[in-house]
């Protein structure tokens, strides 16, 4: 019987994981296209529950559901899930794909900064400054506020806010006692979904949606791939060659970005975005070296 070797197991699912999550940023400019960001959210985390909940049941697997199992749920679905998706999804309705999928790059960076002044484990090496330093240089020249080219940054700003959110969300995880993934990843989508009703119901008319089939088969692509497929993929992952060689991944999600804004959409990096794409690389992978170390 044919056997994969470990190591190209793992390759494998890194590519595959890093061209899942680079492809969400095309497939929600395509979502926002008629639904409104907040509607086209809910409706992918609607569809990763459900995802979730069948995959649970299949492999009875039962979540726990005590007071601090909840609160830990609850904070993971805002800070993880509904914060940094309405973002994006928002910021996406007038700006690149490519744009806020370098910026979301910036997540490794952001994380182990807020980790050193959180996190009384983690330390801060030469490797580790010079990374950051350069991981937030590249942000101002994607923003273009050196050259003071762009004179409306707020989507830019907004995807900015949303990787925060993302990294805060990462390093609180990393105070939750005996953290399991799968329960993470499970219980905070379930909650995502219903602390989005209301804003639904408030910011859109859930009875009378009108949006195109497209918009709609990308959030449920959205929420099936990149959600709930993407998620299982990254905790598979993580427990068959550990989450330094997984964290590699944010190396790949940028380019795949890059490259379908470039095939389907026709979106162009200008040389101030370039190199700042280019000291945003450059950082993660000090980052990484310091790490790994």
């Amino acid at each position: 019987m044919f056997k994969i070797k470990r190591s190209t197991l793992s390759f494998v699912m890194l590519f595959l994981l890093g061209i899942i999550w680079g492809s969400s940023f095309l497939f929600i400019k395509y979502t926002v296209l008629s639904l409104k960001p907040v509607t086209a959210v809910f409706l992918r985390m609607i569809v990763a529950a459900l995802c979730l909940f069948i995959y649970t049941k299949i492999k009875s697997i039962q979540i726990p559901i005590k007071k601090k199992d909840i609160i830990n749920y609850i904070t993971i679905a805002i800070l993880g899930n509904v914060f940094p998706f309405f973002l994006v999804s928002w910021a996406e309705v007038s700006i690149n794909t490519n744009v806020t999928g370098i910026i979301m790059g910036l997540m490794p960076i952001t994380t182990v900064f807020l980790a050193y002044f959180f996190v009384k484990e983690e330390k801060i090496n030469i490797y580790t400054f010079i990374g950051i330093f350069l991981g937030f240089l590249g942000l101002f020249f994607l923003l273009e506020i050196i050259t003071n080219k762009n004179n409306n940054s707020l989507p830019e700003i907004a995807v900015v806010i949303g990787t925060i959110s993302f990294a805060i969300a990462t390093v609180y995880t990393r105070k939750i006692p005996n953290f399991n993934p799968l329960y993470i990843l499970t219980g905070s989508t379930y909650f995502a979904c219903l602390i989005l009703i209301p804003f639904v119901i408030f910011f859109d008319d859930p009875l009378n949606i009108s949006a195109t089939n497209q918009s709609i088969i990308f959030a449920i692509i959205l929420g099936v791939l990149n959600t709930a497929i993407g998620g299982l993929i990254f905790f598979k992952l993580i427990k068959l060659s550990g989450a330094a060689f997984t964290s590699t991944v944010n190396f790949i999600t940028p380019f795949v970005a890059v490259v379908w804004g470039y095939i389907f959409l026709q979106e162009y990096l200008n040389f101030n975005q370039i190199v700042g794409f280019i000291f945003i690389l450059i950082g993660i992978y000090l980052v990484k070296k310091s790490t790994n170390a």
